[in-house]
């Protein structure tokens, strides 16, 4: 069975007794896509270290009492013997997050946590108490479903509602995402439409070197090549023009490895491969918008870029429910009004930092070749471009992640960079 930790939260009043180390100090707890229940009631739950973990303060709406007390900084958890009936919480989802993105860290407390009188392991997060769910078995029998990916704890005497899985939840974002109909195309023809083919000179284990009016044009547009504050972290795209069949290999890789990663994709690719679209979806990667027709928005009327960008986020609203923030100009080619247009439509333009010959998949080189390119060009926060339609970068991906970790890095998602 998969281990599954339950996380129980305190009432503010607690904060201050909190001084000592808590049992659990310095684990770290992260977002997950398992679901737990309480007699078929969903309850918010997290990981730490492959268990599932809930709030403490979350079981009053289950069945339970939560009693602190002062003097011996413990708080009990026990049957509420009054209740008749479960509330639960209302709107529980897996979060948006992908599965492993640390959530917290398990910080120091001296409050111990009692089930039914027992002392049992605890982890304080945020100002509140957390406890495995696993452990709760006390009070009623427990399931783990791996088909699901869920924990099931049933206790007798209480009602039982009819179970459901429960859905991920959507990202908010503050950011207004005009219409194209607010966009007054005509304004933009004041701006340049010098052509400008995104290249630099690279630099092994270090950041690119560009011009400096091109690094002052992208910050003007609240667009991106690298990470500005140059952290130990590193950020992964890939650009989907047509399915080769390595996309779900790629997938399942940055899957195992709870890594993000960000999915250029054009109109032709929505309508060729709408599962494999989805699949991204669902699994909480982000996908991006590469234009309807790959086209050169540097040769495009302000018009025409409008319905360019509108075509892919359209399609992607009315077939998938999503909505993006992101774009990347086919072949890297803009000018300051195309720029411009995508700002005022709600977007980041994205560019990249390192990127290679890997989009012809008849002149592909070997792992060997493309293990070397990308980890000798690796550099603080680096934006990578790579190809899904490559075989060496599907076959080479795992190598990948496993070089950066070893080396320090971290992978960091776009919504973190362009969003935060």
């Amino acid at each position: 069975m998969k281990k599954i930790i339950t996380g129980l939260a305190l009432t503010t009043a607690a904060l201050g007794l909190c001084t000592m180390s808590a049992l659990a100090a310095g684990e770290t707890i992260r977002y997950c896509d398992n679901s737990a229940y309480i007699n078929n009631y969903p309850i918010p739950c997290y990981d730490i270290n492959e268990y599932c973990g809930i709030y403490v303060k979350d079981l009053t709406a289950y069945g339970f009492s939560v009693d602190y007390n002062h003097e011996s900084s413990t708080v009990n958890i026990t049957r509420d013997a009054s209740c008749t009936s479960i509330k639960g919480i209302e709107g529980v989802q897996r979060p948006w997050q992908l599965s492993g993105t640390p959530y917290a860290q398990a910080g120091a407390s001296e409050i111990r946590v009692l089930l039914n009188g027992q002392e049992t392991p605890s982890y304080w997060v945020d100002g509140y108490m957390m406890i495995l769910i696993d452990n709760m078995d006390v009070f009623g029998s427990k399931e783990w479903n791996n088909d699901l990916k869920s924990f099931f704890l049933r206790i007798p005497g209480l009602p039982e509602t009819q179970y459901a899985p429960i859905g991920k939840a959507k990202r908010q974002y503050t950011r207004y995402k005009a219409p194209s109909w607010e966009i007054d195309t005509d304004s933009y023809y004041g701006l340049s439409e010098t052509r400008c083919d995104w290249g630099f000179v690279r630099v092994e284990g270090d950041a690119p070197e560009i011009e400096g009016w091109q690094g002052n044009l992208l910050s003007n547009y609240d667009s991106y090549y690298i990470d500005p504050a140059r952290p130990h972290k590193i950020y992964l795209t890939f650009d989907e023009g047509y399915e080769a069949g390595y996309t779900p290999q790629i997938l399942d890789v940055l899957s195992k490895y709870s890594v993000p990663a960000t999915f250029f994709c054009t109109g032709e690719y929505l309508r060729e491969a709408p599962e494999l679209v989805r699949d991204m979806i669902d699994r909480g990667f982000i996908v991006g918008n590469h234009t309807q027709n790959h086209a050169n928005l540097a040769l495009c009327t302000p018009q025409d870029i409008v319905a360019e960008i509108d075509g892919v986020s359209n399609t992607l609203r009315d077939e998938f429910g999503y909505t993006t923030y992101y774009m990347r100009p086919p072949e890297g080619t803009f000018n300051e009004r195309s720029l411009a247009v995508a700002k005022d439509m709600g977007y980041n333009t994205i560019l990249w930092s390192f990127a290679y010959y890997d989009y012809d998949p008849s002149a592909q080189h070997g792992v060997d070749y493309a293990y070397d390119m990308i980890t000798r060009y690796m550099h603080d926060g680096a934006i990578y471009l790579l190809h899904a339609v490559s075989s060496d970068n599907a076959n080479v991906l795992e190598s990948i992640i496993q070089y950066a970790i070893e080396n320090g890095y971290e992978f960091g998602s776009l919504d973190d960079l362009c969003n935060p």
